[in-house]
């Protein structure tokens, strides 16, 4: 059980491959910029490296703060047990495809909240909500910093149109009323699915618990844009906030769908390219954005790790390395 939740579909497998083989070769055929990217990563000091990596860890802090601030009235997990749920399924939406790590939170949430525990749709609603906090900071620093059209224009040029969504609604519609016709306890499900759901959406209403949440994204927000900031001046290079801002605007744009794991080369190329935009030399801007990431993925190995060995040396159930009691037996309470 435990090798099929970690497998990777040879989907991601090939494409992290051939992203890294076409690596390989610009490498080859371009050995003078490999070059000047080599001694920009070798010329960022030290102390830059290990104050960019503090950063992150405080962003790591902020999202998890962020997470826990969002939580719903009544029984809600520890915060040492918000840590654990969010660590961890970042740490899976490393290796996994589809953010489903984000999925593993919400089973982890479910699971920490105690003798009371959290249904899995409320705990949907949870991971909903914060997804929602974040995507809503994010738009306030992007209109603070004159960016919100740039962000708006992306937008309208994914928005499907509107035909297409009136005839998904349509379809949706009709497929609810002959559930409801055809299986009428289903359709009680179903309501009671959403009720759950909504209730775990509910922290979006209190303004306490909402304040704390955005107060913790922009805490996190700021904590990554200090993180590339330090990177950028440890080659002497100094973009102005909104500019990072734009390069992480970019950067989340490309990977909210992963192509390869990690994001490897997605992650470099778009960050990469967000940094170009303020002025900065494509060898510079790579390795900025290839340390940037090396940072990240070591922040969120060091945090997983640290808040699975404390789980197990407090004696609780992990369900990363128990899989049938932790997806299995929890997926049958959600009904």
């Amino acid at each position: 059980m435990k090798q099929r939740v970690l497998k990777l579909p040879n989907r991601v497998l090939v494409a992290s491959a051939a992203l890294l083989g076409g690596v390989g070769v610009v490498l080859a055929t371009h050995q003078q910029r490999a070059s000047e990217v080599w001694a920009d990563l070798t010329a960022v000091p030290v102390s830059c490296l290990a104050a960019a990596g503090l950063f992150v860890l405080c962003q790591l802090g902020f999202q998890t703060l962020r997470l826990w601030a969002i939580m719903p009235q009544g029984a809600t997990p520890t915060l040492g047990r918000t840590a654990y749920a969010f660590s961890i399924g970042e740490w899976f939406n490393i290796f996994a495809p589809a953010r489903a790590g984000d999925a593993l939170k919400v089973v982890l949430i479910h699971r920490g909240a105690g003798k009371s525990p959290i249904s899995l749709p409320k705990a949907t609603g949870v991971v909903l909500a914060d997804k929602l906090v974040d995507a809503a900071s994010l738009i306030v620093l992007c209109t603070a910093t004159g960016l919100l059209t740039l962000v708006g224009a992306e937008a309208r040029a994914k928005r499907p149109p509107l035909g297409l969504a009136v005839s998904a609604a349509g379809v949706l519609l009709l497929l609810l009323l002959g559930v409801r016709w055809a299986r009428p306890e289903w359709f009680g499900w179903l309501i009671r699915l959403r009720r759950e759901l909504v209730r775990g959406l509910s922290a979006l209403t209190r303004p306490v618990k909402l304040l704390g949440s955005i107060a913790s994204s922009f805490g996190a927000w700021a904590a990554e844009i200090v993180a590339v900031r330090v990177l950028c001046g440890g080659l002497g290079f100094s973009p102005s906030p909104a500019e990072i801002v734009l390069a992480l605007v970019v950067l989340n744009l490309a990977i909210s769908v992963p192509v390869s794991v990690a994001n490897v080369g997605v992650y470099e190329a778009a960050l990469a390219f967000g940094l170009g935009q303020a002025g900065l030399p494509l060898p510079s801007a790579v390795a900025i954005a290839t340390l940037h990431h090396a940072l990240e993925l070591f922040g969120t190995n060091l945090v997983a790790a640290g808040c699975w060995l404390a789980v197990r040396r407090g004696g609780g159930a992990d369900p990363v390395s128990d899989p049938q009691s932790a997806i299995v037996g929890e997926t049958g309470s959600a009904t």
